[in-house]
């Protein structure tokens, strides 16, 4: 069982990082083994909206070669191979960071065209705000992430904000310890169920003899 931490902060050891490397180590102690990175480590250009004008273009062989080849081809593999990942983001003006936002661009080459090659994994999602907006950054992930085919558990959005008394800081890290467990924990029960296509198992079910939905 692999887990992947991303952090998509421009701080490499500031807040996000530290709820992320929290929910990590519980994710460890759960069994599974984890990896963190770091999206300012990965300079990944703006999606170019293939998806758009052109959805044949918007692929994953497009989006790591030619004009557009950059550091997302080696980060996308870490994604393919993970079982659950936690993405991590601080809010800038109510929203994800500008890195956490480009790389979820950037993976609509995974699931465009009926690809779904993010299908079944389990996704996570921990925000950290300076004010307010952490829940509604932290839904536009998940909305995403959704959409892409993740699967996400109870409690699947872990926020704090910085100014909260110490207290409650510590049961907004506690948060994230169970979230690490519950990606792991989620994953291992999922693997055997195509959640895109095993739907059409009991297509045939829903339709009478003359072919109406019932």
């Amino acid at each position: 069982m692999k887990v992947l931490g991303i952090n998509g902060s421009a701080r490499r050891n500031g807040w996000t990082a530290k709820f992320l490397k929290r929910a990590l180590l519980f994710s460890k102690k759960a069994g599974a083994e984890i990896k963190m990175v770091n999206l300012a480590d990965y300079p990944i250009n703006y999606c170019t909206g293939s998806y758009s004008e052109h959805p044949a273009l918007c692929n994953l062989e497009n989006c790591i070669r030619g004009k557009i080849g950059d550091a997302f081809g080696s980060l996308v593999w870490n994604i393919l191979e993970a079982d659950a990942i936690i993405f991590a983001s601080p809010v800038y003006w109510y929203s994800p960071s500008a890195l956490i936002k480009t790389l979820l661009e950037r993976m609509t080459s995974l699931e465009n065209q009926d690809a779904f090659m993010l299908k079944g994994k389990v996704a996570g999602v921990i925000v950290v705000g300076e004010e307010e907006g952490a829940m509604l950054a932290g839904s536009q992930i998940i909305a995403a992430l959704n959409q892409m085919g993740f699967v996400i558990p109870p409690l699947g959005i872990i926020y704090a904000h910085r100014s909260w008394r110490r207290e409650r800081i510590h049961e907004a890290l506690e948060d994230a310890g169970m979230l690490g467990v519950n990606v792991v924990k989620l994953a291992e029960m999922l693997r055997e169920w195509d959640w895109i296509n095993g739907w059409k198992n009991y297509q045939d079910s829903a339709i009478n003899h003359r072919g109406k939905v019932v």
